[in-house]
């Protein structure tokens, strides 16, 4: 007995594209309506997320200015989010020690 597949690879990639674009869209209008913040970890996991489903779709139709552009936002995103986590979890610089 044979199953076929409820989608295929190219499917998979076209639908993970358009997620892509909804996370893209919904993380800009929560930033502009002030759902969230732009300096926060929201926005930066937002679009670090769309800039990965949408470099996924492309292996259906690539581009490579398309490609160029989501590494770069998901390098720049990364390197945002590691600078904010940093951030959090860093002790408080304001102590002193008596000498």
């Amino acid at each position: 007995m044979h199953f076929a597949p409820i989608f295929d690879a190219d499917q998979f990639c076209r639908i993970a594209g358009l997620v892509g674009f909804t996370f893209y869209m919904a993380s800009f209008a929560a930033l502009q309506f002030k759902v969230i913040d732009g300096h926060g970890l929201t926005y930066s996991l937002l679009n670090v997320l769309a800039a990965f489903l949408v470099l996924i779709s492309l292996a259906a139709e690539f581009n490579l200015a398309s490609a160029l552009i989501q590494v770069g936002w998901i390098i720049i995103g990364c390197a945002g989010i590691i600078l904010r986590l940093r951030k959090r979890y860093q002790a408080p610089s304001g102590l002193s020690f008596p000498a």
